[in-house]
C-alpha cells in the first residue's frame, strides 16, 4: 500500500527486496496524506515515557491495554528519529530544536507537527521520496491484487 503504513513496512524491510504494490500513483489515494494534527512522543526535557503513559492512560478512560500503551510511548522518541532519518521535516523553531505542541490531554509538550496542520501530507511526501530512493525497493503503481498465489 502507499500509505504512511505501507510505506514505512517497505522501508523497514529494505535492504531486503521489497515489492510495493499500489492501487494509484505512489503518494496518492491512501488516507494517510489527509492526516491533520501531530504525533505524540516524550522529546522534551522535562517529559519521559512514563508521563505520556500516565496521560495516555487517563485519557484513554480505563479502554487502555497499559502493556500496550507502555510499548507504544516509549518506542515513539526513537520512531520520531526515524521518521526524520528518511526526510520528514517536523516543525522546528529557528535554533532547529522541534517545535513541541502542548494539546488535548498531555500535560507535557510533546505534539511534533510537520508543515503545519498537514503532517500526514508531510510524512508521505517523505516516506515516498525515500521509497523512491532505495534500490531495493520495487515500486509496481496503478494495480490491484485480486488474488495471491503462493507455491
Amino acid at each position: 500500500g502507499g500509505g504512511i503504513a505501507g510505506l514505512m513496512t517497505a522501508l523497514h524491510l529494505a535492504p531486503e527486496p521489497v515489492v510495493l504494490l499500489t492501487n494509484a500513483p505512489l503518494g496518492t489515494g491512501a488516507c494517510s496524506e489527509l492526516a491533520q494534527g501531530g504525533l505524540a512522543a516524550s522529546l522534551g526535557g522535562d517529559d519521559g515515557p512514563d508521563f505520556h503513559l500516565c496521560d495516555t492512560i487517563a485519557a484513554g478512560d480505563g479502554l487502555c491495554d497499559e502493556a500496550t500503551v507502555r510499548r507504544v510511548v516509549r518506542a515513539a522518541p526513537e520512531a520520531i528519529r526515524t521518521i526524520q532519518r528518511f526526510g520528514v521535516d517536523f516543525d522546528q523553531h529557528p535554533d532547529r530544536a522541534l517545535r513541541l505542541g502542548l494539546e488535548a490531554a498531555h500535560s507535557r509538550r510533546r505534539i511534533v507537527h510537520a508543515a503545519g496542520d498537514a503532517t500526514g501530507r508531510e510524512l508521505v511526501r517523505a516516506l515516498v521520496a525515500a521509497v523512491r530512493r532505495t534500490a531495493s525497493i520495487t515500486i509496481i503503481e496503478n494495480v490491484e491484487v485480486r488474488r495471491l498465489v503462493v507455491q
